[in-house]
């Protein structure tokens, strides 16, 4: 696992400090509602202090971002340029549906990309 330096990377911490305020939440609530201690969350977001990964997990699941995502933006895992957002996006919101809709999302991406090609021969 990728871990260069014990503090977190100060956008990440501004980013989760914007959305508590967003969501009028202090530091017990946000950690009661991700199911940590309180003085985790203290260390996130007075001293900037890097997450574990079970509780970066739980601040994703919290943002309601692609886990992958917040581990990279938490300094917990190396950018990976190959993939951009959007196809994280889309994995993110393909995962909890059921094998039959996984499977139609395939065959609609499927077909999108048969017409494409389909296009590019005429």
């Amino acid at each position: 696992m990728y871990m260069a330096t014990k503090q977190a990377p100060e956008q990440f911490v501004q980013k989760i400090k914007f959305r508590m305020a967003e969501q009028n939440l202090g530091v017990t609530e946000l950690a009661r509602r991700i199911g940590v201690s309180h003085p985790t969350i203290i260390d996130l977001v007075t001293y900037g202090k890097k997450p574990s990964f079970d509780t970066t997990l739980a601040l994703a699941k919290w943002l309601d971002e692609p886990p992958v995502n917040v581990l990279r933006e938490a300094g917990l895992l190396p950018p990976q340029p190959n993939i951009d957002e959007m196809i994280e996006q889309i994995l993110h919101e393909t995962q909890d549906l059921n094998d039959q809709d996984q499977q139609e999302v395939l065959a609609f991406i499927r077909m999108k990309n048969n017409l494409r090609q389909q296009r590019k021969k005429k």
